[in-house]
């Protein structure tokens, strides 16, 4: 079971559905959407306050103590807010290899953050795009070679626009 955790941010019923129709067909189990997390945000010591994002493994580890997720579960959370990893300036998503919890981080997929016109439909498709990707890191797939596959790393928003919103046949085979 995946259970997607929205924090600071709300769901449409649009995005609802796309999530739960490309998650499900892609890792072949049920998608369960929580309610936003609005008032109980990560804590502020996982916010560094200098480069005003707040620290992804950090995040995870919140995730993982906060929710505590048996071995066949999944959580995903889209969050509303800037994060970094180390070694990384920004991420769109995190997740731990193999593990329970992963993360999607919404600014920077938003193409208002670039100073651009906002394009509902890009967003959301970038949306599913990370959240597949982050949760195929989550049930053991590392990155892919093909540009096209969902799996491929995105260091720019032009890569996460190019791939497809599923696995390629190595990934899909390695995943079942």
């Amino acid at each position: 079971m995946i259970n997607i955790q929205p924090i600071s941010f709300q769901l449409t019923e649009d995005l609802t559905s796309l999530l739960e129709q490309h998650i499900s067909k892609q890792f072949d189990t049920s998608v369960i959407i929580a309610s936003p997390l609005n008032d109980n945000q990560p804590p502020l010591n996982l916010l560094d306050k200098s480069r005003r994002q707040w620290k992804s493994d950090k995040i995870l580890l919140w995730l993982l103590d906060k929710n505590k997720p048996g071995k066949d579960n999944k959580i995903l959370a889209i969050c509303d807010f800037d994060a970094y990893s180390y070694g990384l300036n920004f991420v769109f998503g995190q997740a731990q290899i193999d593990g329970r919890v992963s993360a999607i981080y919404l600014p920077r997929l938003r193409q208002e953050f670039y100073g651009l016109k906002l394009d509902t439909f890009l967003f959301y498709q970038r949306i599913v795009k990370e959240a597949i990707h982050e949760l195929g890191h989550a049930f053991g797939l590392k990155h892919c070679n093909n540009a096209m596959c969902v799996m491929h790393f995105s260091n720019s928003l032009p890569d996460t626009d190019i791939k497809q919103n599923s696995f390629c046949d190595v990934c899909r085979a390695r995943h079942l």
